[in-house]
């Protein structure tokens, strides 16, 4: 055990359709098999040629390097000891046999972790990581999960399990959590996570960059390069490639039909709050928070075929997220609202939050089957729309935060807006069976029936 981090999500969302950008994917033409699951060089030490995997052509890039043939690369000192040589090699290969006791990775905010593989108590921060955990198969090591996750305990470790709660992660409880004695604990977000490092030093504290998804360019992500990582050091690195994979099939079938629809042709969607907002509150809410395009909410509605209204509002600088990639959402006033061309509405919900809190209404998610106040939620926004004279907006929809804060990293968000955006382009998509496989084959829970369980959008879709 040593040094390291950790990242989670939560969420509900109303959608309003919009034009959108299309991108265009160097890889949109192939099957998700035929590529590289990264852009950029795999931040995993041993690989020594910067590639996106770790294998025997590292072992013999080092054989070069050690005989002068080739200069040293980023990545290449396997066991960070300041040099190139046999040891180097050895480390590889324990990785590629996944017998290697320690790996050394950059973390997902850039910090070099040493992280001990010979794992059996995992802490989880938040949604996306546990899912993760589960999708790699470490359901039976996941010994702690944080205040969110924790109500949803028996959906994701089954009736009677003695998971134990971290509780507040955003304002730990150390002394309860040294006494959990976790080999690794991973966290929500680079915010935070070397302060908690300092204050764990008996545990490895691992933030992987599941904060940050790119749902249109994945293989570009801190996202993608958490979840391969995730691989490298559980031992599961072919149940990561096959994840991964799926996603970008995903978003290879979506973006195969949305990138042929012509801009002016995309509706307008405004991606927004629902908790605290004027779509819940009426009148007593004067702001509206608008998200980015660099939010995976924004990024699914861009995929989705939507015009994003935070193009045609917001600064090119808020649009864009900043400098530094960190405005997720900005807000207008309703006379921005007002005067905007909106045609749908999604907006986002959270009911428990990485800081602990119960947010109260709606109930929604994979713990909740019904959805009495979902609908509850969406009659409220409709009602307070209406009711607002100069605001039109056509199509409202709620849909549950665990899109968002899953490890999903929304792209099933992207599968159900583009379904709502676009229904006679996907009239064939049944977007149930992709949830249902989201669930059953890769998170491995059975029993688990997506059309009559749990809680996701209002009005709710049928296929």
């Amino acid at each position: 055990m040593s040094s390291k981090l950790i990242a989670i999500g939560l969420v509900v969302i109303l959608v309003g359709a919009g034009a959108g950008a299309a991108i265009f994917l160097m890889n949109q033409n192939k099957n998700s098999s035929e590529y590289s699951l990264l852009d950029e060089s795999l931040q995993v030490f041993g690989n020594a040629n910067g590639d996106w995997k770790v294998n025997s052509d590292d072992v013999s890039y080092l054989d070069d390097i050690i005989k002068g043939d080739k200069v040293e690369t980023k990545y290449a000192d396997a066991n960070q000891d300041g040099k190139i040589d046999e040891k180097d090699k050895e480390q590889v290969q324990a990785l590629i046999d996944n017998t290697a006791k320690d790996i050394w990775i950059v973390d997902g905010d850039g910090h070099i972790k040493k992280v001990g593989r010979e794992i059996s108590r995992i802490g989880c921060e938040y949604y996306s990581n546990t899912e993760l955990m589960l999708i790699l198969g470490q359901k039976e090591k996941i010994y702690a999960i944080d205040y969110a996750p924790y109500q949803a305990k028996e959906f994701y470790l089954g009736a009677g399990t003695t998971v134990k709660d971290l509780g507040n992660m955003n304002s730990p409880d150390y002394e309860a959590v040294k006494d959990l004695d976790l080999d690794i604990l991973i966290t929500f977000s680079y915010s935070g996570a070397e302060d908690k490092q300092s204050k764990l030093p008996d545990v490895d504290v691992v933030y992987l960059g599941m904060y940050r998804p790119n749902v249109q360019e994945p293989t570009k992500s801190e996202y993608f390069q958490g979840i391969l990582k995730a691989g490298y050091i559980f031992g599961a690195v072919e149940k990561a490639e096959k994840y991964m994979r799926w996603l970008l099939d995903i978003r290879d079938m979506i973006n195969d039909k949305t990138s042929k629809i012509d801009e002016k042709d995309k509706p307008t969607v405004l991606m927004t709050n629902y908790t605290s907002s004027f779509l819940q509150s009426g009148n007593s809410a004067t702001t509206w928070s608008v998200y980015t395009s660099i939010d995976p909410m924004g990024q699914a509605c861009l995929l989705a075929g939507g015009h994003m209204v935070a193009k045609d509002i917001l600064t090119e600088e808020q649009y864009s997220g900043g400098p530094a990639r960190t405005i997720y959402s900005a807000k207008v006033g309703m006379e921005t609202i007002v005067t905007a061309d909106i045609d749908y509405v999604f907006g986002h919900c959270v009911k428990y939050t990485f800081g602990g809190a119960d947010m109260g209404k709606p109930a929604h998610g994979y713990a909740v089957n019904d959805a009495s106040e979902m609908n509850e939620a969406y009659n409220t926004a409709r009602k307070n729309v209406d009711d607002y004279a100069s605001l039109e907006i056509d199509h409202i929809n709620i849909i549950a935060g665990d899109f968002r804060n899953g490890a999903s990293g929304c792209m099933l968000l992207a599968l159900y807006m583009a379904k709502i955006l676009h229904p006679e382009e996907f009239k064939d998509l049944d977007v149930l069976s992709y949830h249902q496989a989201y669930v059953e084959e890769w998170m491995g829970i059975s029993g688990f029936d997506i059309k009559v369980n749990g809680v996701f959008i209002s009005p709710a879709l049928t296929a």
